[in-house]
């Protein structure tokens, strides 16, 4: 029997730090297991991490000594390792996980092996482009991929302007098929929640000031899961907005308990300021939770004002006032139909098991051109 092709995925970070961009990875490659082997090559960070783990998507090899500068030095322990790996092999792939610290390793190797395909997924919010190491390597890195996906349209768009000419396939993220089947209970008392990293771009103080405004004319809680730099100036804020009674922060929340926070809620909300995709909101309107986020990045792809959720404009208190304050008195049969439509869309564009075939496609084809 032929040994199956091999990718080597560069993550600079990856389980059990798992985000957006990792969960991609890991659910893409449990469903692709059968034709391809995935080597997920990352920064190791933590001293208790073993070097190199099996798991069900494949084998992770963590580069580093467990410290926090793992990630910096990446690049260049990450090209000797996975150079060492791949010497005499053949049907090997590169894919790259964002314009990241993982990828400029894969762009190193890029330079050598030239006959061995890259392929980079852009997963970077708008505001993302302009952080270190994107705002520096992003042509170079882009320059050398043989082909690209992009989780919105958003992103095809900017890599076009960034001067990419090669093929984009736009492949968002997904969510899990489960999610579609959960069963909500009648709630006397609404509950907002959030799932989402205590950073600003993803708009916690926007949600608190804006519930502030609501909370003398109506009931409600507000749930966040989530950790973050931002957690205990938000936990201030709330106590200053006279929120505290209402608002609770359960800190981080395991991805795969996050399906309990869906069941127990009724409306999901975050005012990203900045948003490549957006998988909670996806995976909110799956779980029947009327959606509130913003008009940025990717989230224009599937949240559409009045439709499949409430949009409201970034960095607005009064506009994200305004979509909740719509969201909570929404009459049941309006909240059924957008609740149906919301799941109907989800259910046709976002669920792994069709996301993961688009990706298997594009390996395949770049590995047919080697």
């Amino acid at each position: 029997m032929a040994e199956k092709p091999e990718i080597i995925v560069f993550s600079t970070a990856y389980a059990p730090f798992i985000g957006g961009a990792e969960l991609a990875i890991r659910e893409i490659a449990r469903r692709l297991s059968d034709a391809y082997a995935f080597t997920i090559v990352t920064a190791r960070s933590r001293s208790d991490l073993v070097s190199t783990e099996v798991v069900p998507e494949g084998r992770i090899v963590r580069i580093g000594s467990g410290g926090r500068f793992d990630k910096l030095l990446l690049p260049f322990f990450g090209f000797f390792a996975v150079r060492k790996m791949i010497k005499n092999k053949k049907n090997i792939l590169f894919w790259g996980m964002m314009i990241s610290h993982a990828s400029l390793a894969a762009y190193a190797l890029k330079l050598l092996y030239k006959h061995i395909p890259f392929v980079l997924t852009l997963q970077e919010g708008d505001r993302e482009w302009e952080r270190m190491p994107s705002s520096l390597f992003w042509p170079a890195v882009l320059g050398r991929a043989d082909e690209v996906t992009v989780i919105s349209n958003f992103l095809s768009a900017l890599a076009r302007a960034k001067g990419y000419r090669k093929n984009i396939s736009v492949i968002p993220n997904g969510v899990p098929e489960h999610l579609l089947e959960i069963a909500h209970n009648e709630h006397e008392v609404p509950i907002i929640f959030s799932a989402s990293r205590l950073v600003r771009k993803n708009g916690m103080d926007i949600l608190l000031r804006a519930c502030a405004r609501l909370k003398d004319v109506h009931s409600f809680h507000v749930i966040i899961a989530g950790d973050g730099p931002e957690r205990r100036s938000l936990e201030m804020l709330a106590q200053h907005l006279g929120m505290s009674d209402r608002v609770r922060f359960l800190g981080s929340v395991p991805y795969e308990k996050l399906g309990d926070w869906y069941q127990k809620a009724d409306i999901f909300a975050r005012p990203s300021r900045s948003e490549g995709l957006g998988s909670a909101f996806l995976e909110a309107m799956a779980a029947s939770l009327i959606t509130v986020g913003t008009s940025v990045g990717g989230i224009s792809d599937f949240l559409k004002d009045k439709d499949t959720g409430f949009v409201a404009r970034p960095d607005d208190v009064d506009s994200m006032a305004s979509a909740l304050r719509k969201a909570l008195i929404l009459p049941e049969h309006e909240r059924a139909h957008m609740i149906q439509k919301a799941k109907a869309s989800v259910a046709n564009r976002f669920l792994w098991k069709d996301i993961a075939l688009r990706m298997g496609s594009v390996f395949a084809r770049s590995i047919k051109n080697i």
